[in-house]
Formats: structure tokens, C-alpha cells, sequence
């Protein structure tokens, strides 16, 4: 390990930061990295080392380590050496430093299949059947993440006015999405049957309302996701996260192709979706079943 330095001075190190984030464009991405990078610095700080001239495998090691022995999840830990490596990408294309120290160590790897808490296919029917029960916006709050697979912040930020058709199928424009990249989703027609009676002829405003009258929020969602859990009978911590999963594990299970459910999941890496396919290793979707009857000449 490397002995210590004088450190730069804090303003640079600030600076020096924001010109990295100014290269995202994406609001959230900013926002995560800094939140990442701030508590790097820190750690650099209380450890008297110098983050652009002193830093070596070693030391990142011990932070990672110091991760670990907080009980940090794997995905976290994995999560926040890439916003480190990104920053130090950038600080060797600006000639701020020789090398980037992360590519020298074992980078934590992530699990290969997702620990979320999900629904089977059948606590997923009993979940939504629950849903429709309560009606209006609770109806509508449940059919999106169970039959879309939207992210909480996606659902919450929609407005009337992003509820649409083209070619024929119903649509919903996110506007806020992961990465900040606006799309458009299909809706299915019991999902549709749902928004229209969220939306009771309104032609503006929240799609989604709570008791109150006002958007509804994320709490709002985490509430209802556990509430109609409980309304069917699930013995389960739910999460409007879990239900996005098993959205996905479901339309996996389907026999959905992996690309299509990467598109409808909205992840940037197949792997990722891969990751929501607990059933991937049966043996009974083993491909020498199909080789072996397609090379016998079936079809």
C-alpha cells in the first residue's frame, strides 16, 4: 500500500466531480454517482489518502472489504465498484491519473439469479383478482406493475395524457424511466379496463390518484402492493419491486422469448433478465429435447 501523501485540496476534488457528472445526461444516473462517490471520497478522507494520486488495488480492496463486513448486498457492493471505475475511467481520459486502479482488482461478482421476493403464477392471478376487488386507482396501480412490469417511479409519474393507442393497441407513454429514456408500452385490455376506471372521465392530471385526491406516491404503492397481499391470502413481504419481478418470471415461464421480455422488462443488458428466470436450469426446457426432434424431422 502506498504511504500517505498530502491531500488535494477539497474544492478540486468537488470540481473535479461535477465535470465527471455533467457527462451524464440522465438525472438519476448524477444523482446516484454522486451519492456513490461522495461516500468514496469520504472514505478517502477518514483513511488520509489521496483519491487521484495515491489510490492502488489495495486500498480498494479494503474499502470493498469494509462493504462487505456492513452487511452490504452483493448487488450494492457491485453496484457502487462501478460508479467508482467510471470515475476513474473518466480521470485517465482527462490525464488526471495513470491508470484505472478497479481494472486491476477481482471486481465483486453479481448473483446470477435474482433474491427478490416474487409471486408464483397463481399468487399473481389471486393478487390482481384482489386488486379489481378494491377497484378504481387501486385496480389500475396493480394491473400496470403486474402486467407491465413498471418501476414504482414510472408509475406514479404518469398523467392522463400519456394513456394513448397507435396501431390499434391501447398505450401508456413513461415518461420517467431508468436511464431517463422515454418509451411507449402496450396495454392489455384488462389493464385498459382498469385505467378507465382510474381515470373516471378525467382529461388531465395524475393518473393515478390517492385518497386524498392528490398523485399518488410511491409510499402509496409500497401500501397497497402489501395491503392486497394480505387481501389474497399471501404470506409474503411484497414489494412493488417483487412485483415487477414477477411480472417478469411469469412472462419468462410463459415461454416469452428472452429478447422480448428484455425489451418489455426495459433493461439495457439481456443478462439482467436472465437474472428473473428461476426456471432456466429445469431440465425439462433442456435444448436437446428440441434438436433432437427437430434433427428426427419435426417442426
Amino acid at each position: 500500500m502506498s504511504t500517505s501523501s498530502p491531500l488535494p485540496p477539497h474544492n478540486k476534488v468537488q470540481e473535479l466531480l461535477q465535470d465527471f457528472l455533467a457527462g451524464y445526461w440522465s438525472e438519476r444516473t448524477r444523482a446516484n454517482y454522486a451519492f456513490i462517490l461522495a461516500g468514496w471520497l469520504s472514505w478517502c478522507t477518514a483513511h488520509n489518502h489521496d483519491p487521484l494520486a495515491q489510490i492502488d488495488p489495495a486500498m480498494l480492496e479494503g474499502w470493498i472489504g469494509e462493504l462487505r463486513a456492513r452487511s452490504y448486498a452483493p448487488n450494492t457492493i457491485a453496484g457502487r465498484v462501478s460508479a467508482v471505475s467510471a470515475f476513474y475511467r473518466w480521470c485517465v481520459r482527462e490525464r488526471l491519473v495513470h491508470r484505472n486502479p478497479v481494472e486491476v482488482i477481482r471486481r465483486p461478482r453479481r448473483p446470477t439469479e435474482s433474491t427478490t421476493l416474487s409471486l408464483t403464477r397463481h399468487e399473481l392471478t389471486d393478487w390482481l383478482a384482489a386488486a379489481e376487488r378494491r377497484g378504481g386507482a387501486w385496480w389500475a396501480a396493480a394491473m400496470l406493475p403486474g402486467l407491465n412490469g413498471l418501476r414504482c417511479g414510472e408509475l406514479v409519474a404518469c398523467d392522463v395524457t400519456d394513456v394513448g393507442s397507435h396501431s390499434w393497441h391501447h398505450t401508456l407513454a413513461l415518461r420517467t424511466t431508468k436511464g431517463d429514456k422515454p418509451t411507449v408500452v402496450a396495454l392489455a385490455p384488462p389493464t385498459m379496463q382498469a385505467l378507465a376506471a382510474a381515470i373516471a372521465g378525467r382529461t388531465h392530471g395524475p393518473l393515478l390518484l390517492n385518497g386524498n385526491g392528490r398523485r399518488m406516491t410511491a409510499y402509496n404503492v409500497q401500501y397497497l402492493v402489501a395491503a392486497l397481499a394480505r387481501d389474497a391470502g399471501i404470506n409474503k413481504r411484497l414489494t412493488p419491486h417483487g412485483l415487477r419481478h414477477s411480472a417478469i418470471t411469469v412472462g419468462l415461464d410463459a415461454g416469452v422469448s428472452l429478447r422480448d421480455m428484455q425489451d418489455f422488462a426495459r433493461h439495457a443488458d439481456p443478462k439482467t433478465t436472465r437474472r428473473y428466470d428461476r426456471a432456466r436450469h429445469a431440465l425439462n426446457r433442456h435444448a436437446t429435447y428440441a434438436i433432437s426432434h427437430h434433427l428426427a424431422g419435426g417442426t
